[in-house]
């Protein structure tokens, strides 16, 4: 991981990355089904992760065979993912530590995420972690969502700083081919979504944004 040494700004996916909300989203998704006594695979919300809402609703029609009932679905889903996080939203092991220390080092950082704008800063909001980001770059920012490059452009110009000099952190297959065409660095941390071979290949694996931590301050940044 030695190229985080010489990255100038980071930038950070948002839900299953810095927020633990997957497995939320998860099970709101067969809580609506249930509501509609509709089974669903269970490999059915992994293909969700890391798209837009739009991509979502027409991956999850294609599944269902309805495009009236892919938005039942969605809208049932929201309500009940709504009332997961009223409880609280869950943030990952070492989030917190990272972005502290990151900012005590004026180390610019983003968040690029295909969640909507305004609700992803309602989330952060929530979650006590807004206050660590110069920018927050939403799906609904960009002409194309995640695997498209769109939304990594963006947060590297809304910190201005060029993409080759940006650490990318994802979750995803889409948001690491989204950081790999910006031309960015990226930095696998798994978590639900599963990524094919070809893909690892091309990025570093972390287990965790406490690894990331630890190497940084063992480096001395």
């Amino acid at each position: 991981m030695d190229f985080l040494r010489d990255s100038a700004a980071f930038v950070f996916d948002m839900d299953g990355l810095l927020l633990d909300t997957e497995r939320l989203a998860n099970t709101a998704l067969h809580a609506a089904a249930a509501d509609l006594n509709l089974k669903l695979p269970e490999d059915t919300f992994l293909e969700m992760i890391g798209r837009r809402g739009q991509d979502i609703h027409h991956r999850l029609a294609v599944r269902v065979g309805s495009d009236s009932l892919a938005k039942d679905l969605l809208t049932r889903s929201e309500a009940h993912y709504e009332t997961y996080l009223a409880r609280g939203v869950p943030v990952k092991n070492g989030v917190a530590e990272l972005l502290v220390w990151m900012t005590e080092r004026n180390l610019p950082c983003a968040v690029a995420t295909s969640t909507r704008t305004a609700k992803a800063e309602r989330k952060l909001a929530a979650a006590g972690l807004r206050q660590y980001f110069q920018a927050v770059i939403g799906g609904d920012q960009v002409e194309h969502g995640k695997p498209a490059p769109d939304v990594y452009l963006r947060a590297a110009a809304a910190m201005h700083v060029a993409p080759e000099y940006c650490a990318v952190f994802e979750d995803s297959e889409p948001g690491l081919q989204s950081a790999r065409a910006a031309g960015a660095q990226a930095v696998w941390v798994p978590d639900l979504a599963p990524v094919t071979a070809a893909v690892q290949a091309l990025v570093t694996r972390v287990d965790s944004l406490h690894v990331v931590l630890v190497f940084l301050q063992t480096k001395k940044i």
